[in-house]
């Protein structure tokens, strides 16, 4: 009978001269990258016909605001297709403690944007993952790779997620690395 081997991690936890950092690759899903390559590629066509007949003025005079709204609804989509296939191809999320100072960063290719927060105001650092709500915008952009997290804290009175992609046991790691290193406060809301 074999062995079943434990998984390796695939996140990547250094303590560096700029305080502790954490790389979380986002997991893949060959399905979505398909699917979206296949729907950027229709987005695309139907993106340039309209464009171009609108530019030649064949666009029928009574459907020219409807096919001018149609347009920019069409152009944000594929626009958020095309970021969702970037995460999923090269997207990682990237997360620096230094000092006082804890910064979530999204990144696809060396770009992308950061979030800080006071380390003195986060409280109760977790594992948390949410379960899956169709009528929630950010449960929904889960399964395109770009919203949420299963690791969560207190901020004033929002929380705040990250960790899009992990399982469990990587949201455990993660949440042990950083409280091993700093101090984060517990929740005092019952």
């Amino acid at each position: 009978m074999a062995k079943i081997q434990p998984h390796s991690s695939r996140i990547t936890i250094a303590d560096t001269s700029q305080g502790l950092r954490i790389v979380i690759p986002y997991t893949r899903s060959w399905f979505v990258i398909f699917f979206l390559g296949f729907w950027i590629c229709g987005w695309a066509v139907a993106e340039y016909m309209v464009s171009s007949q609108f530019l030649r003025g064949d666009a029928p005079p009574e459907g020219e605001l409807f096919m001018l709204a149609w347009f920019g609804v069409w152009t944000v989509g594929g626009l958020f297709a095309i970021y969702a296939l970037l995460w999923q191809v090269m997207g990682k999320e990237v997360v620096m403690v230094h000092g006082q100072v804890f910064r979530v960063r999204h990144d696809i290719g060396g770009f992308g944007f950061n979030k800080d927060y006071a380390l003195v105001q986060m409280r109760d650092l977790r594992p948390a993952p949410i379960p899956f709500n169709p009528l929630d915008l950010s449960s929904s952009l889960q399964l395109w790779g770009v919203g949420g997290g299963v690791i969560a804290f207190d901020y004033g009175t929002k929380i705040i997620r990250f960790g899009a992609g992990l399982d469990e046991g990587e949201a455990k790691e993660v949440v042990t690395a950083i409280k091993q290193r700093y101090r984060i406060q517990e929740s005092t809301r019952t």
